[in-house]
């Protein structure tokens, strides 16, 4: 051919193909839930809180927010720019907004990681119009911190707007009446607030710390995946406001954007004031007594339920609050 006048020149016609590389299949719980996020395999949790449901009826159309709602993390403070916490979390305060330890942060992304992402893990929010996540500082780099400080993050934590205040902390009680506690429930309480606490680890009467045995504070009892009440956590049998969720081998989000497991009410705690969030944004005048009738009268029976409260079923606290049920 290139001996052809009129040929200028020859090459070979080369073959060319695109390379489309199928995606490694979704687990079979990713599917069954319809998110990507690949931690999802790790949460056993949702499957005892019946999640799949929640989504389904999110999904459907009938739940519809009426604004976002704020849930304050009062922590060691929250890594702000974690992969899967930064799309929904709101700054109060740049100082807040790191956490050398990682307690808040894993706490954070219980309560409120942005969902179906694929990142990390989920939270009950499926989409990004009902929640968003705040950090206020009230334990320094080591965990600890004391009455004052934790009564402080309360007050501007209400100050701030927020809906929620999530207390994954606490101590055994030395006085016979926590005043001051008491007064700043009720301030948080009279602000709209809905305050959280996590019922201790230390497989007692949670009535003798604080803050989870102030009147006014939703208390959270950790449960197993056999729905057995943790060995650890404390029981919220002489609780008025008692209830239990997941809070063993619990998988979250860590500072530097890690994830990691752990266990205690800790991670109890953000797992109701997540769900307490999504409900403050489908109904801003849902009170915390309110609430907590809603959550206990839908909640499930877990092995042992007077001792840990009713476990809590976010789509059936959804259905009777919009009145789908």
């Amino acid at each position: 051919l290139q001996s052809i006048p009129q040929v200028d020149w020859v090459e070979p016609n080369e073959q060319l193909n695109v390379d489309l590389r199928p995606a490694p299949p979704l687990p079979d719980i990713n599917r069954r839930y319809g998110i990507n996020d690949p931690g999802l395999e790790q949460m056993w949790a949702f499957d005892a809180m019946n999640v799949a449901e929640l989504y389904e009826l999110m999904r459907s159309g009938k739940v519809q927010p009426a604004r976002k709602a704020l849930i304050a993390i009062l922590d060691t403070g929250v890594d702000a720019a974690h992969e899967d916490i930064s799309g929904h979390y709101r700054s109060l305060n740049p100082a807040d907004d790191n956490d050398p330890k990682g307690h808040g942060t894993h706490c954070a992304g219980i309560a409120a990681a942005v969902t179906n992402n694929n990142k990390g893990v989920a939270s009950l929010s499926l989409t990004d119009e009902f929640v968003e996540v705040s950090s206020i500082k009230v334990l320094n780099a080591s965990g600890m911190g004391s009455q004052r400080s934790i009564i402080n993050g309360m007050i501007k934590a209400a100050d701030a707007g927020a809906d929620v205040i999530s207390l994954s902390l606490g101590g055994l009680s030395n006085q016979k009446r926590e005043r001051a506690y008491q007064k700043a429930v009720d301030y948080a309480n009279k602000k709209g607030v809905i305050v959280v606490a996590a019922a201790g680890n230390s497989n007692r009467n949670a009535r003798q710390f604080v803050p989870a045995g102030v009147d006014g504070v939703i208390s959270v009892s950790a449960i197993d995946n056999e729905l057995q009440r943790a060995p650890f956590s404390n029981y919220v049998t002489d609780l008025h406001m008692g209830l239990a969720a997941p809070g063993v081998s619990i998988y979250s989000t860590t500072p530097g954007g890690q994830y990691a497991t752990y266990s205690g009410t800790s991670m109890a705690a953000p797992q109701v004031a997540g769900l307490l969030g999504l409900l403050r944004s489908l109904d801003p005048s849902l009170g915390a007594r309110e609430a907590y009738q809603l959550l206990e009268s839908t909640g499930a029976e877990t092995r042992s339920t007077t001792e840990t409260g009713h476990l809590i079923q976010p789509a059936a606290a959804v259905k009777k609050l919009i009145g789908a049920e």
